[in-house]
């Protein structure tokens, strides 16, 4: 028994319209039909590649019932703009082509063409499976729901320094690209200082948007960006070589950009983020919902070998709240692997990289939990109510002078590299960790605190004293700890309050270090 394939028939219930010469024909068929698979050459559409087929199409469209299928088979299709109809489904085994007189600009006046390859307004439930080769968009939907874009080739105008993206949605919803591959939207990014618009999927003021298991490459900007838009699923999808992040989101009306699953993605490549989520404009932290989780990246953030002002491998995250980064993995980007400016409510567990994690400006509480990454930088204007890291491998750990910080928690870590240096308005405990230095400077300065609680660490230091306290470091607690030092275990300038108690001292020596 011959297979049909799900993508050709749509069950219905209800009557079947045929169409039969451009003629609709009622057809009562009782209570369950099956709705038609029309092919487009039976109705005089060409495929020759020299024949204009737009008409044709259109034709067969227009005069097709609920739940049919037009069908494109084998050749190749001159089309200008085809306008795509509720409930009609189209499936393309040809390739859809549209002629090189009709490309158009992108700018930031007019960021969709007049002639796109499929046009979308106010429609719904439509299903679409093609090949194409656009000069402008493959598709421009506005207004429309549950459109299905599945299994597609598109390959947009490589040549074209200014392009349209491929995938367009404007306000629309319960909608969907997946098993898709989209690549030569815009020219190739050719500088570390400028790139060429053209994106694979842009959604603009959107709700209920499925990209899933795609295949997004060397495209001129974004292999997704997304504005103003929430409830928004990316998944399994593999991005590489676009001239700006991978993903990209972007708010106007803040409140929009809410309910975010960013899962399972690889990205590669791209010369800039990986993930890239910027509320900077706003001024105010939003919440917005969050997971990024189970992506893999490497090497995004470069042109020819040569660094551009971004690349964070795991996630740029600025003025949000409520994300949850789990389980990524970033080698070899150019930027810092998780880039925090400015946000509320951040947690970061089980992700692994060779890069940074960088604190800017202010925040409220960020959570970093069995972590592997190469350093934790705050930079001057570092302002935060908590930050907690706990149970993570560290290289070093990077506290300029002076910043503010709340509570400050660094419990049961391994940190391969000191000296720790501790001076900064707020409260710290350091708990239970493993510490290792070679600096002359010691393995922690604890310079200026509030509060610092230092209770059953392991520190190692190769030279000098391991640990020195200075006056300004108020209400000290030293106690239990196993101390290792090539020399006196504690510089201590008698600063008030400090209690030091039941620590173990072992003197370093040149053979224990080999």
């Amino acid at each position: 028994m011959k297979r049909i394939k799900l993508r050709e028939i749509v069950w219905i219930a209800g009557s079947l319209m045929t169409v039969a010469c451009g003629v609709r024909v009622n057809q009562q068929v009782g209570a369950e039909t099956t709705a038609r698979r029309i092919n487009v050459k039976e109705y005089g559409a060409k495929g020759d590649g020299k024949t204009d087929d737009s008409r044709f199409i259109q034709a067969v469209l227009d005069s097709a019932s609920i739940g049919d299928t037009v069908y494109i088979p084998k050749g190749t299709y001159l089309v200008r703009t085809i306008r795509l109809v509720s409930n009609v489904h189209l499936v393309a085994d040809g390739l859809l082509k549209q002629p090189k007189e009709l490309s158009a600009h992108f700018a930031v006046e007019k960021q969709h063409s007049d002639a796109p390859l499929f046009r979308a307004h106010r429609i719904s439930n439509v299903y679409l499976s093609f090949r194409a080769e656009t000069v402008n968009e493959a598709i421009y939907a506005s207004q429309c729901s549950n459109l299905t874009i599945a299994g597609s080739q598109l390959t947009g105008d490589s040549t074209n320094s200014r392009s349209f993206p491929a995938v367009l949605w404007y306000n629309c919803s319960a909608s969907r690209v997946v098993g898709s591959t989209i690549t030569r939207y815009g020219g190739a990014r050719e500088s570390t200082r400028t790139y060429h618009p053209g994106t694979a999927v842009r959604v603009l003021s959107s709700q209920g948007i499925t990209i899933s298991g795609n295949h997004f490459h060397h495209n001129g900007e974004n292999g997704i960006f997304i504005h103003d838009s929430g409830d928004v699923e990316i998944d399994g999808n593999y991005i590489h070589h676009n001239g700006m992040s991978g993903i990209q989101v972007a708010f106007n009306t803040a409140e929009r950009v809410t309910n975010y699953r960013i899962t399972n993605n690889r990205l590669e490549y791209n010369a800039a983020d990986a993930v890239d989520i910027n509320n900077r404009a706003h001024g105010q932290v939003v919440k917005i919902n969050a997971l990024i989780a189970g992506n893999s990246s490497k090497n995004n953030g470069f042109v020819k070998g040569e660094s551009t002002p971004d690349g964070s491998g795991i996630g740029t995250l600025i003025g949000i709240s409520g994300v949850t980064l789990s389980g990524n993995r970033a080698f070899g980007n150019n930027r810092p692997a998780l880039y925090i400016e400015g946000c509320g409510e951040i947690t970061a567990n089980r992700n692994v990289t060779d890069g940074a994690f960088e604190l800017v400006g202010q925040w409220e509480r960020i959570r970093m939990e069995g972590n592997s990454f190469h350093t934790l930088r705050l930079l001057a204007n570092a302002n935060g109510r908590v930050l907690d890291i706990r149970h993570s491998r560290i290289g070093s750990i990077m506290l300029p002078n002076d910043i503010r910080i709340d509570s400050l928690n660094v419990i049961e870590n391994h940190i391969n590299s000191g000296p720790v240096n501790v001076n900064l308005v707020g409260n710290l405990k350091f708990e239970g960790n493993r510490l290792k230095s070679g600096h002359e400077a010691g393995a922690l300065l604890l310079v200026k605190a509030n509060s610092i609680s230092l209770l059953g660490n392991h520190i190692f230091n190769e030279r000098n004293a391991a640990i020195t306290v200075r006056k300004t470091a108020l209400n000290v607690r030293i106690d239990s700890n196993f101390v290792t030092s090539g020399g006196t275990w504690i510089h201590d300038f008698k600063p008030p309050n400090i209690k030091i108690n039941k620590n173990r001292i072992r003197e370093h020596v040149a053979m224990e270090a080999q």
